[in-house]
């Protein structure tokens, strides 16, 4: 994978988000706070999709297809 970096950055602060969504809903916080962050995890999960997606299929990938 061309991108490891990248991706495992795009994936940690998808894990910082999911930690803060947790923190929200513990300190019970306001809902704008919790949708707003949900938004930034869909958002990221989108941009790891999308690097997924751009990635060259590898032999045992192409032969599935």
């Amino acid at each position: 994978m061309r991108n490891r970096n990248l991706l495992n950055k795009k994936l940690d602060q998808l894990e910082t988000t999911l930690i803060t969504l947790q923190q929200i809903v513990n300190r019970q916080s306001p809902i704008e706070s919790y949708k707003a962050n949900i938004v930034k995890a869909q958002g990221l999960v989108e941009d790891v999709r999308d690097m997924v997606e751009r990635e060259p299929l590898s032999p045992t990938e192409l032969n599935k297809v």
